[in-house]
């Protein structure tokens, strides 16, 4: 059983007036920068279903990508902090086949009640043990509570920075990395204030020894100009009942993101990184990127077959190497 399937068995008999009402609600929550207060029930099924989908195509995204950049790295146990549902373990299930042990935190222990209900009868809940923390991570003492949960191999903040007051992002971020035994990853929404989150956490990190995986090339200053912003997207499949319940004709939606995904050992960072769609014409494709010297456009043409070919391949995110 997917996760996607499991999320349509819980939504099924539920009213769809009730959930979209609640759904419309929570978009425009994180259109205004934060997270949804979870009132009732309907309202975290809404959540499951006009979120959760997404959030795991982004996060399945930039752990693949973590995987790539770091191919020793085989983390058995995950932290992941404002877990709502367990969403995170979904994507690790899918990249980490040696995960064995979830540790979730949220504020909400209906969110943890949501994720056991999700995980009945599936694969995911025979292999891997889950255990169902809650506290709220914006209070006092939030930090020696996430020291004394002890070192995991991965830790995850999942669109958890943009909930956290600006004064109190700092600690948390330094409480997380001193309970990763391997790598740290931050995912935030793929807009201008998310990168600027994932940035100023991307500097901390570093100046206390990390060393930046993903998606970056180098592990110096951005080099993007302050009018653009590093972000990234994943497309996802609809099922019939989700098309329904968000009233739309497409069977995909794109989730935009930024991540940054940072190591304690050394990892094998890309030579490149695309940071457009590639645009492809008759003849040449055009590409973006983010390279270790700086941000260039280059231009591949028929005429370099090995290098056209792979263009003409090449994806938003993807890592790149010029032939």
């Amino acid at each position: 059983m997917v996760l996607r399937d499991a999320i349509d068995r819980l939504i099924d008999g539920v009213p769809m007036a009730a959930l979209q009402r609640s759904a419309a609600r929570l978009r425009g929550a994180y259109r205004d920068g934060g997270g949804g207060a979870m009132i009732g029930d309907i309202d975290r099924l809404a959540y499951a279903a006009v979120r959760v989908p997404a959030t795991f195509a982004a996060i399945r995204a930039v752990l693949a990508e973590l995987r790539r950049r770091a191919p020793g790295f085989a983390p058995h146990s995950l932290l992941d902090l404002g877990s709502g549902p367990g969403t995170a373990l979904w994507s690790a299930w899918e990249t980490c086949e040696h995960l064995d042990a979830v540790t979730h935190v949220d504020r909400d222990p209906g969110m943890g009640h949501l994720g056991e209900r999700l995980l009945e009868g599936s694969a995911v809940a025979r292999r891997v043990r889950s255990t169902w923390r809650t506290f709220d991570l914006v209070a006092h003492g939030a930090e020696e509570q996430v020291r004394a949960l002890g070192a995991h191999d991965l830790v995850l903040f999942g669109y958890l920075l943009n909930e956290l007051p600006e004064e109190r992002r700092a600690a948390a971020i330094d409480a997380a990395w001193d309970v990763t035994a391997g790598a740290l990853v931050i995912v935030e929404p793929g807009t201008p204030a998310g990168t600027a989150r994932v940035l100023a956490a991307r500097s901390q990190l570093m100046a206390r020894g990390a060393v930046v995986a993903a998606p970056c090339p180098h592990g110096a200053k951005c080099p993007l100009p302050p009018d653009d912003w590093c972000h990234f997207g994943a497309r996802l499949n609809r099922s019939s009942v989700q098309r329904r319940f968000k009233q739309g004709s497409l069977g995909y939606e794109d989730e935009k993101y930024a991540y940054v995904a940072l190591t304690r050992d050394a990892a094998d960072r890309c030579v490149a990184r695309v940071l457009r769609r590639p645009r492809i014409e008759k003849g040449h494709v055009t590409l973006h990127l983010c390279e270790r010297e700086g941000v260039r456009t280059t231009v591949v043409t028929r005429r370099d077959r090995e290098g056209f070919r792979a263009a003409r391949k090449a994806g938003w995110g993807d890592a790149w190497s010029p032939t």
